[in-house]
């Protein structure tokens, strides 16, 4: 066989296997958006209904008459501050574990990584009752240090990775220079290590954003998330399939645009340290 022909063979295989794979990915995606444009009786029908009229109703009530923007107001503000804490803190525990190696330190990070792995169900319950002692339930505060109580094990499981691969002369040249500890820090290896902070916050901020056990538990009415407000879409009288679409259609659009603002970074920030 021609190499040529061979190679362009291989290069048109790989093409079409990415196209399939993203049409995949896609394909759900796309089946929200037109069960949102449907009305209740398009979007019960069997077979389902490929061709139909769209119409904006579901959006109209979610938004307009069941005010389910308050929620996503409500998500993003707990979203936005348990991924700032959670960037801070893990970068720092990271960065102590990763420099400042002790006996045992190994066993402290595999603690962060354990606690990344229990479930939510398991803490959510001793978390409420400590919110009641508080007087923190139905309260951001508590949401925010519940979800900054898991984002943090995990933002210092990644960034130990990211800080793994900065040589530690860069850091020992600047301290020569002059620059404190946390000024090297600061000063240098955060700014080689941005791409790992996109990658980490966006993965924080869907965590926080896409949360259902803490915010069942936490939240009541004043703080109601948006997970939580699709659920009431659900019904003893039926299931408003319609309504839950758009709901989750217009969900998925802060985590969209999030992703926008960071793939700068991500791209290099998940190929980080592949190539020295």
């Amino acid at each position: 066989m021609n190499p040529v022909f061979k190679s362009r063979f291989a290069s048109t295989l790989v093409y079409v296997a990415a196209v399939v794979i993203i049409l995949g990915f896609m394909l759900p995606l796309v089946w929200t958006f037109m069960t949102s444009l449907k009305d209740n009786v398009d979007s019960w029908s069997l077979p389902p209904q490929y061709f139909f009229t769209p119409k904006f109703d579901n959006y109209k009530a979610v938004i307009l008459e069941k005010h389910f923007l308050d929620y996503a107001v409500n998500s993003g503000i707990v979203a936005v501050c348990s991924t700032i804490i959670s960037l801070i803190l893990g970068t720092l525990t990271a960065y102590g574990l990763d420099r400042y190696a002790f006996k045992g330190s190994n066993l402290v990070f595999f603690f962060f990584f354990w606690v990344y792995m229990v479930p939510a169900t398991i803490i959510a319950l001793p978390l409420f009752l400590v919110a009641v002692e508080l007087g923190l339930v139905d309260t951001h505060i508590m949401l925010i240090i519940a979800h900054s109580t898991f984002n943090t094990a995990f933002a210092t499981w990644m960034m130990k990775g990211f800080l793994q691969e900065v040589p530690r002369e860069i850091e020992e040249s600047a301290m020569i220079d002059g620059t404190s500890p946390l000024g090297s820090l600061f000063h240098i290896t955060i700014p080689v290590v941005a791409p790992g902070l996109a990658v980490t916050s966006l993965f924080c901020f869907m965590y926080s954003w896409n949360d259902f056990p803490f915010a069942l538990v936490l939240s009541q009415f004043k703080t109601k998330t948006l997970p939580i407000a699709v659920g009431t879409l659900e019904t003893p009288f039926g299931t408003a399939w319609g309504e839950i679409a758009a709901t989750i259609f217009v969900g998925v659009i802060p985590i969209f645009i999030f992703a926008l603002l960071v793939q700068k970074w991500m791209i290099r920030g998940l190929s980080f340290g592949a190539i020295k």
